[in-house]
């Protein structure tokens, strides 16, 4: 006689119950209550059950898994114990008198399956005769685990048979030809499809039999499937809401676990004390998991293998680097499932879908989804109500949907950094659209969405998105109340302003110069070496700040991004102006002579301001002063700032133009107008940016930007005066006007490399 720990072993692996915790589960399912210990030693041979009660509903489990099939089996296992033979009242009780030919072809019961109450009592108590049911849902909601929960619990309703198939990986010619085939009847040489189903049709007529369609979607020939007999019932499992069906079938939708069932299944699988210690912890990562069950389950389980502590566990959801494979336990994986459904869309539904990774709100509106994607509102919206008949999307308010976080963690492993652009240029004009009509009813509920690309242009280094961004959002946020959510941008974009390393040495080294200034005004020279040394001296900076500008302008997207244009463009002025004093220092020591003006140093000098001109209207677009210029007042400023310069300047213009014209030679009269005219073109447009534009970047670089002004300004002093002492024959080098210049170029330079920044990569 065997004894009874090897007949147990022996029945648990038949029933399918891989481990001793999964046929714990199912005798808690029928009221009985054991440390998983307590099996091992059965199994060991240890101890053996002495309760009755307890065996007989042992004995029911293996009988409904098919591991027991005959009186005999069942005799044994319980002779083993001690305990004698069956009564017929208790092989009654297990069902053993029912024949057991009937095909049962459902795939075992899910470990530790929880929740679902309520749909299962509304299945089994309305699938009477004829009735068809569909339950739907996203991936992972857990739809297969309970049509086979449904197969196993139903089985003893159908005693012809319980049929299980999986549409996506079978066509309707083959399960036609399997349903045939357990009933005995072979119609592999019929190649006509609705004669097959016609057959089967027949075959089914006087039968009761359950049939499970797993993951089918409406593009399938369904109506080929269904018996059309009174006696059969259907359940269909689908991501589709829909069927392409003429019967009348009854649809469930599928949602995430409550927290009752996310406690349920926890406890099923650690017990209650993990749970009560670890509750709040459990309900974030399954928030975190968007309650899904697939998700929840597989965390849970790999929580129990791996015996990692749940705050290290959700530390790795959390994470932006959060990867959909970690979610896997033995052989189910909810990535896999979620790309094996996204294969099946069209090139466009994929591109649409994987845009949907842009939006972290609660939800998105149908204007921006178009937008994005340059679709029509027509074409989008038809592409919405597909993916949301496959539950990749849900609906939300008028026009608006809403994805589930896994979905969306999904899409964004696959999105393009271009697509958070095209989203920023939509909230862009969104937010300026609803500031001319000094409403943002409309963008209320986007708050969330704007804040994430923002910041993801920022960690893609769209430069020129997040600058013309940046004002609106911080009015949009003040006027919606939502100023709290500004600290979290800040923190973003770093808004504590700093001086690096190359200011640091820029402003030492103009200490230096200033004081060899101050000594060379004591010792009384006017011509020769010393002189000569200082003009050599302060040409230096722009040099070094024009090369580490250049450089650093690719930082900012270089010719990508109007930032990146502009610090290019103010930095290559900086060098072109340093190369026509090194031409003038070629004068003083190669010729040991006052350059003459104007000279070749000139070449250097004059394409000087055109750059500066070009990195300025750089600037302004890049700082948003385009925005600000739609106000009344803004308007009135740009025509009042000119006019106040040309005003300040009146006397010296008039004064050079009448010297020069009298005395002076074409080239000269050109140079003496070209540079003071630039110098106030140039100085305009530094003002107009300063005013318009302080708070850009939360004030960041406002004064980045007042330093610049103030080094035109000193420019525009320094050229007028050097205008105005060469004319009169006062100019000499190392003077007062050359002061003008060191401080002049050492506030370019300082101010340009304020934009010394590293983007953060992601």
């Amino acid at each position: 006689m065997k004894k009874f720990a090897e007949l147990f072993k022996k029945y648990r692996l038949r029933a399918e119950f891989e481990t001793i915790a999964a046929f714990n589960d199912a005798l808690a399912d029928k009221g009985y209550h054991y440390e998983e210990s307590i099996f091992s030693h059965w199994q060991k041979g240890t101890r053996i059950p002495s309760n009755r009660q307890l065996l007989i509903t042992m004995l029911a489990i293996f009988v409904e898994k098919d591991a027991i099939k005959t009186m005999q089996e069942a005799n044994e296992f319980i002779v083993s114990t001690g305990q004698g033979y069956l009564t017929e009242k208790e092989a009654a009780v297990i069902n053993l008198h029912l024949p057991h030919n009937a095909p049962f072809q459902v795939p075992s019961e899910i470990a530790y399956f929880t929740g679902r109450e309520e749909v299962v009592k509304t299945i089994q108590k309305e699938i009477i005769c004829g009735q068809v049911f569909l339950l739907y849902g996203s991936p992972g909601v857990g739809k297969t685990a309970l049509a086979i929960k449904l197969g196993h619990l139903l089985r003893n309703q159908f005693p012809d048979g319980v049929l299980w198939y999986k549409v996506d990986s079978s066509n309707v010619m083959d399960i036609l030809l399997s349903i045939a085939r357990l009933y005995g009847e072979d119609i592999s040489g019929i190649k006509d499809v609705e004669v097959r189903a016609s057959i089967v049709r027949a075959l089914l007529s006087k039968k009761k039999v359950l049939l499970i369609f797993d993951n089918i979607t409406k593009q399938e020939k369904l109506h080929l499937l269904l018996p059309n007999s009174v006696s059969c019932s259907v359940i269909f499992s689908s991501q589709e809401s829909m069927l392409n069906i003429s019967t009348a079938y009854t649809p469930i939708a599928l949602h995430g676990f409550t927290q009752e069932e996310v406690v349920a299944l926890f406890q099923k699988i650690f017990d209650i004390n993990y749970v009560t210690k670890n509750k709040k912890i459990i309900f974030a990562i399954s928030e975190k998991l968007g309650n899904l069950p697939l998700a929840v389950h597989l965390a849970a389980a790999h929580l129990k293998e791996s015996r990692l502590l749940p705050q290290t566990y959700l530390s790795q959801l959390g994470a932006e680097s959060f990867d959909l494979q970690i979610l896997k336990y033995e052989d189910k994986n909810l990535f896999r499932a979620i790309t094996i459904n996204f294969q099946t869309l069209d090139s466009q539904e994929k591109t649409v879908f994987i845009s949907l990774g842009v939006f972290e709100g609660t939800d998105f509106s149908l204007d921006a989804v178009a937008f994005i994607n340059k679709l029509s509102v027509d074409v989008a919206k038809q592409i919405l109500k597909q993916l949301q008949n496959i539950s990749f999307i849900e609906p939300s308010s008028n026009k608006r949907y809403r994805i589930h976080p896994l979905m969306r963690t999904f899409a964004r492993k696959q999105i393009d950094s271009s697509v958070y652009l095209r989203a920023a240029f939509y909230y862009e004009q969104a937010l300026n659209a609803a500031e001319e009509k000094r409403s943002y009813k409309s963008l209320t509920q986007e708050v969330d969405n704007i804040i994430f690309v923002f910041k993801r242009c920022y960690d893609f280094g769209y430069w020129d998105q997040i600058i013309t961004l940046w004002n609106p959002i911080e009015k949009f946020l003040s006027d919606t109340n939502e100023i709290k959510k500004l600290r979290s941008l800040a923190q973003t974009i770093d808004t504590i302003p700093s001086i690096n390393n190359f200011q640091k040495i820029i402003i030492g080294y103009f200490v230096f110069v200033f004081i060899y200034w101050i000594v060379l005004q004591f010792s009384g020279l006017k011509i020769g070496f010393w002189n000569y040394l200082y003009n050599t001296a302060f040409g230096l900076p722009p040099l070094i700040g024009g090369l580490v500008g250049v450089f650093r302008s690719k930082s900012w997207g270089l010719f990508k991004t109007n930032v990146g244009k502009a610090v290019f463009f103010i930095s290559a002025g900086l060098l072109s102006w340093s190369i026509g004093n090194l031409i003038f220092s070629y004068y003083n020591f190669a010729k040991n002579i006052d350059a003459p003006y104007p000279s070749l140093a000139d070449i250097g000098y004059s394409p000087a301001y055109f750059f500066w001109i070009a990195g300025m209207i750089y600037l302004s677009r890049a700082t948003g002063a385009k925005f600000a210029l739609k106000e009344k007042r803004e308007k009135i400023f740009l025509l009042v700032v000119p006019l106040i310069i040309i005003t300040l300047s009146y006397y010296f213009l008039l004064f050079i133009v009448k010297r020069t014209f009298v005395s002076d030679t074409p080239v000269k009269i050109f140079f003496d107008l070209y540079y003071p005219s630039m110098d106030i073109f140039i100085l305009t447009i530094a003002t107009i940016i300063l005013g318009l534009s302080v708070n850009f970047f939360k004030g960041k670089y406002r004064v980045s930007l007042v330093v610049i002004l103030a080094g035109f300004v000193f420019s525009f002093l320094g050229d007028m005066f050097f205008s105005y002492t060469t004319s009169i024959d006062t100019y000499f080098t190392g003077g007062v006007v050359d002061l003008l210049f060191t401080i002049a170029l050492f506030l370019l330079t300082l101010g340009t490399l304020s934009f010394y920044l590293t983007p953060r990569k992601k």
